[in-house]
């Protein structure tokens, strides 16, 4: 991979990936949605070049790349993947369509392959709403549009001659991060001095920093096989209860943990979900960051944010 074109670049992951790449000696190509994105990536990556191109133009951009030759596309951009607006089946299915146009843009622009930012919610989504009797919550629309996407891009890379590669991303957290993830909701909680109140903890779980993640999707455009689907993650997935002590530790031993508080109406995903061991088979993706260190720096990071606002 010599350079490579990246739609979210101005987001959490996208400013890891960007950092990644260059680290590697790749060039990349950052797709902005305005003049204040660009300010934000300006220090991701040395050389970076970018090109302000709304995703609802996304089809224009080979106009505004003339000559490019990256070998690699990877669409990050994604509206609505945290919060409330997860259940905006509207805004849901543009993301779809983005995705699609994306693909075409990719193709028409000679790339080889098309790497997609998939989620862990896909497998949720896969599990539990099929079922009958099952009752989605409506933020179940972004789990459903992301596996509507992975699936049509996937056919519509086939009609263009375009590898199609997609990863299936577990909760993601790091320096960085201003989402209301589980990481930053439960450092937040405690940090605040509010109760801290959760589930059991007793279904399995998985966290991977943002950097490993970043990795991962550079061995997934790199070595990854084609029209195959990998699951990123940290290779060490434990009960969430565990993580949760983890966390609680990390912020203040002392803190009263009120596990069972909230009733879990989700579903539970066997271990073997979490088993990123193709891609690392595949791809030589091996994970760096384990949890403990991890999420020592997280919780330095969300707790000088705090600090900074009063």
């Amino acid at each position: 991979m010599k350079q490579a074109i990246i739609t979210g670049a101005s987001g959490f992951l996208g400013g890891w990936l960007l950092r990644e790449l260059s680290s590697r000696g790749v060039q990349s190509i950052a797709v902005l949605r305005d003049e204040n994105s660009r300010q934000r990536v300006a220090a991701d990556a040395p050389g970076l070049q970018t090109v302000i191109c709304p995703m609802e133009q996304v089809q224009a951009l080979p106009e505004l790349l003339p000559g490019c030759k990256a070998d690699v596309f990877f669409h990050l951009a994604w509206e609505g993947s945290t919060g409330l607006e997860r259940a905006d089946y509207a805004l849901q299915l543009r993301n779809v369509r983005h995705t699609l146009d994306t693909v075409k843009a990719a193709a028409a622009l000679g790339c080889r392959r098309f790497v997609g930012a998939g989620t862990l919610a896909e497998l949720d989504c896969g599990s539990y709403i099929p079922l009958d009797g099952s009752s989605p919550n409506p933020v179940s629309c972004y789990g459903t549009a992301k596996i509507a996407a992975h699936y049509m891009s996937k056919a519509v890379c086939g009609q263009l001659g375009i590898d199609h590669l997609w990863a299936q991303i577990s909760n993601t957290y790091g320096s960085g991060n201003h989402t209301q993830n589980f990481i930053n909701f439960a450092v937040h909680t405690m940090l605040s001095g509010k109760p801290a109140n959760f589930t059991s903890g007793e279904q399995m779980y998985d966290f991977v920093h943002a950097s490993d993640v970043a990795q991962a999707l550079f061995c997934i455009g790199e070595s990854g096989q084609k029209n195959h689907s990998y699951y990123v993650g940290s290779a060490k997935p434990e009960q969430l209860k565990r993580f949760i002590l983890k966390i609680r530790d990390t912020v203040d031993p002392a803190i009263p943990l009120h596990l069972g508080a909230i009733p879990f109406n989700g579903v539970s995903l066997p271990v073997s979900a979490f088993d990123c061991s193709k891609l690392c088979d595949d791809t030589g993706y091996h994970p760096q960051v384990s949890f403990e260190t991890g999420i020592r720096e997280t919780v330095d990071w969300l707790r000088n944010q705090e600090e900074g606002l009063f």
